[in-house]
């Protein structure tokens, strides 16, 4: 009796498959692939730049999320990694080696900072963390300088730089320069300003619902991919076609969910600027904010995260704060259609200017619930300040 799995009869079925033509990406599973002869297997490497080779190393979804990233960002190729942080802390690996210095404006994030001081460190490469918002690298650029890493925004803090006048230093001493674009994804093409490589987190507003973790690494120049990818790949680097799938579903709502985000946060921002409780709100996006004017040369709108500092210092009363949130919940990252809080203990982090403000930063997602429910839930939480 012959086998009902036999590849002819995969292949039988396969061709009495009628004209199926979908909306969405299917999702294409894989890690193995088959070759129809041993020259094009033992030739296989050929395609691992623009073709399949192996599932780790891209499928047909991947390569559709890839070109939706691509031009999102207004680049040329993108790769995708299984994170934000990947997408930046790999192709740091993959350009710096002993000897080499990197520049970092001082409000990265901190597994990008832990990954200098520890093990890019060990290797032998050295690291320089500049002010988070300054408009010039000149006096930290040396020969040895390979890469400069931007965050603008900065995490929790939100200080943007003067990309195009860093990137322009960067570039005149040989040094190129990478984004870590996860705030503005969707609202900035980094190219424009003379970013070479911009890493952005998946994760976030582009899958935007919680539920994957990813990240896209995208540049305009060939050669650079083409090192940039084979360094992924000697790595072992990839994502799941599913994943893929996901982050191809959000994209079709992604400019929708941004401009609801955006309008949600803007008035939930300006209420917060009328709080006795709140020393200071950070979201460049709404004017008379430190960073508005030079939020307003580079983003073409904002999104629904805000930071701020409270006029209590006492860290047990701010954490009563953020426990009594009932519709805030507590939780990294952002993107979602929940509303998060986070806290971060800032002084600690800042190597190149001292943080003089409040030590401890609280960061809002604002998501889309209700607003006047959102509301309610920190009035009530702020109430809890005035308890001994």
């Amino acid at each position: 009796m012959k086998s009902l799995y036999l590849p002819a009869n995969l292949r039988l079925i396969r061709a009495a498959m009628p004209n199926f033509h979908a909306l969405n990406m299917p999702i294409h599973r894989a890690s193995t692939l088959t070759y129809p002869s041993a020259g094009s297997f033992l030739k296989r490497h050929e395609r691992m730049l623009d073709g399949f080779s192996y599932g780790l190393y891209g499928t047909p979804t991947g390569k559709a999320l890839e070109a939706q990233i691509a031009a999102i960002e207004g680049g040329e190729f993108s790769i995708l990694l299984p994170s934000g942080l990947a997408a930046v802390t790999h192709p740091m690996l993959a350009l710096l080696k002993q000897g080499d210095h990197v520049l970092l404006a001082d409000c990265v994030y901190g597994p990008t900072r832990d990954l200098c001081t520890s093990l890019l460190a060990r290797y032998g490469i050295t690291h320089t963390f500049f002010p988070a918002d300054a408009a010039t690298i000149e006096p930290w650029l040396t020969c040895a300088t390979k890469l400069v890493v931007l965050e603008s925004p900065g995490s929790y803090t939100m200080e943007i730089q003067d990309i195009t006048a860093i990137a322009a230093q960067a570039h005149r001493k040989s040094s190129l320069v990478l984004m870590d674009n996860a705030w503005g994804f969707g609202l900035i093409n980094c190219f424009e300003h003379g970013v070479d490589i911009v890493s952005t987190s998946l994760s976030k507003y582009a899958s935007g619902h919680s539920d994957v973790c990813m990240g896209a690494c995208t540049v305009r120049d060939r050669k650079l991919y083409e090192k940039l990818k084979m360094s992924f790949i000697n790595l072992g680097t990839g994502v799941g076609a599913d994943d893929a799938y996901l982050v191809l579903r959000g994209l079709q709502t992604l400019p929708v969910r941004l401009a609801e985000h955006a309008k949600r946060a803007h008035q939930v921002a300006k209420w917060l600027t009328t709080q006795a409780h709140v020393a200071e709100v950070y979201i460049p996006s709404l004017e008379g904010d430190k960073q508005h004017t030079r939020f307003k040369r580079y983003f073409s709108g904002g999104n629904g995260v805000i930071s701020l500092t409270l006029n209590e210092m006492s860290q047990s009363k701010i954490e009563r704060f953020v426990d009594s949130l009932e519709h805030f919940q507590i939780g990294a990252s952002w993107g979602g259609t929940h509303s998060l809080i986070a806290l971060n203990d800032i002084s600690g982090s800042r190597t190149s200017v001292p943080w003089n403000g409040s030590a401890w930063i609280l960061r809002l997602h604002i998501g889309l619930e209700p607003l006047d429910v959102l509301l309610e839930d920190l009035e009530r939480a702020f109430s809890t300040l005035t308890r001994e």
